[in-house]
This record gives C-alpha cells, structure tokens and sequence, in this order.
C-alpha cells in the first residue's frame, strides 16, 4: 500500500511523468499556434531524458525528475516564443547527419539537400574529385559530399569566422576531412582557393532586403542576417561566383547552386550568358519551387 501511496504523491508533487508533461507542453506550443506540438514536446523530451520516443510510451506513468521537469518547461517555452528547436536542441539533422547550430549559422534547410543530390549526381563519374563549397555555414553541404564521397577532396570557404568555427567542430564531431578557409565572395577567390576543381557548389545569400519582413519570424529573427540577405540585389553573389567558377574551375566541371525560387531563371540566364557554359539547368524542390541551377563549365579561362 505504502508503495502505491508514494507514486500518487510523486504524480500530484513536485515530479509529474513523462505523459503528464507531454500533454501539457503539446497544449502549450499548440495554442502558441507552433507547427507539430505534440511531437516538439516528444522530441524535447526524449533529448533530455536520452530515450526514443517508444520508451516515453511505454512508461507513461514514470515521474521524471523536478529538474529536469523544469529545465523540459524552460525549453517549450524558450520554443512557444519562436525560437527555433535547433538552436534550443543545439543540432539540426541534414542528410543523415548530425550538425551542431547556433545563432552565427543558419540552420540547415531540408530543400537545401537537393543541392546535395545534384552536387554527387555530377561528381558520380569523377574519382577523387575536387569540391569547393563557397558560403559554407555550418558546413551542412560540404560535410554531406565528404560523408558520401569519402574519396572526394572538400575545401570550403565563408566569409564569417563564427560560421567557420562551427564547421570546424561539426567536421571534429564526424570525423570527416573537410578544411575550412575564410573567403569573401565579394573579393576574388583567395589564393588558398583550390584551381581546378571539379565541383562548385554554393548556398549564398539571396533574399533581397524589401523580403524582409514578409520571412518567417523563425528565419528573419534566428539566422543570421549575412547569411540571409542580398541586399538590394538579389542576384549580387551569383553574379560573384560566375567569377570564381571562372577562376577555380576546371574544364568540364560542374557547377550547383541554391536559389530563390523567384530568381531562378535569371541566375540560370546570368550563367548561360557568360560564355563559359555547356548548358544550365534548372530543378524544383518537393514542394515544386525552382530551388537549385547547375551546369557544366565548357571553358574555364587560365588564370
């Protein structure tokens, strides 16, 4: 009886369980109108506790500490105000990876796994092939190539040494050989740079400035703005990297990129008139928006 007695105070005190916090926090972030509330809660929950999701289920009545019951409160709500649940988790998943975040990265976009798809479809015939990832961030794209294509040479390259420091330790935490180098799109491609590569790939900035506040306040108040922004051009850094495909490419080499859904067609028309390229091509995402133009490099000129 003395047994029974205990778990019913544990229940009404300071330890509720696993099912009670679930519910109220699913209620929490669904009347804040957050998307999947139930399984935000779930998902914060099974972090804390380092358990999966079956195990909360199948122990529903089990208290769960008053510290961690109240850290678990401090994370819904940190979420209920709008930030993002990677950067509350500290990780987002990205082509089966797991990359640490913060507020100096944008958080990888699963749409942004098509540039990946693309990138190997046109390295597929290519061993050994050079890969330089310009804009890296967190180093989602580059450390997804070197995780398929273990025999492929990776450098990357942002403008951000914030953004660098994360794509270093999300590299350390893979085990993957990717090396990192600070470069300014706006500049020429430092000397550093690899000539001669094979693949260029890059997610640059590209929401012009008047889109600003039409953006998810999840987006416009979390990433960071220079890895958000064009400026009044939303064709800026494309027009950039046609010079550094110029100048780091080799013969034949392919080129990826993510862009804004309104802009493709004349980010494909920028690089098609530069006389550099065989032909360019244009590919949707699941959602049926132009999301990535790719080509190949007929005529690199010497540098």
């Amino acid at each position: 009886m003395g047994h029974s007695s205990g778990h019913d105070e544990e229940t009404a005190g300071a330890s509720p369980t696993q099912l009670e916090l679930i519910d109220h926090a699913a209620q929490r972030l669904g009347t804040a109108d957050r998307s999947a509330p139930r399984r935000t809660a779930e998902w914060l929950l099974t972090e804390l506790l380092d358990c999966d999701r079956a195990h909360l289920y199948a122990h529903p009545d089990r208290a769960v500490a008053s510290s961690v019951a109240q850290q678990f409160r401090e994370m819904v709500e940190r979420r209920v105000q709008g930030e993002p649940l990677q950067h509350i988790l500290g990780y987002a998943s990205f082509y089966g990876l797991r990359l640490r975040v913060s507020p100096d990265v944008m958080v990888p976009r699963p749409e942004t796994e098509a540039v990946v798809d693309r990138a190997l479809a046109c390295i597929e015939h290519v061993s050994t092939p050079w890969v330089l990832d310009v804009g890296t961030g967190s180093g989602c794209i580059a450390l997804a190539l070197k995780h398929e294509r273990p025999d492929a040479a990776v450098q990357a390259c942002d403008v951000s040494t914030d953004a660098l420091a994360v794509a270093r330790a999300n590299a350390q935490d893979l085990d993957l050989d990717v090396q990192f180098l600070e470069g300014d799109l706006r500049t020429e491609a430092p000397d550093a740079t690899p000539r001669g590569v094979d693949l260029l790939v890059s997610n640059p900035p590209y929401i012009p400035d008047a889109e600003a506040e039409s953006l998810p306040p999840v987006v416009r108040e979390y990433d960071p703005d220079r890895s958000l922004f064009a400026g009044r051009d939303p064709l800026r850094f494309y027009r950039d990297l046609v010079d550094w495909a110029r100048e780091c490419c080799a013969s034949g080499a392919s080129f990826v990129l993510e862009v804004h859904a309104e802009y493709a067609a004349e980010v494909a028309e920028l690089f098609g008139g530069e006389g550099i390229v065989e032909a360019v091509h244009t590919e949707e995402d699941l959602s049926g928006r132009p999301r990535v133009v790719w080509g190949r490099i007929e005529r690199a000129e010497a540098s």
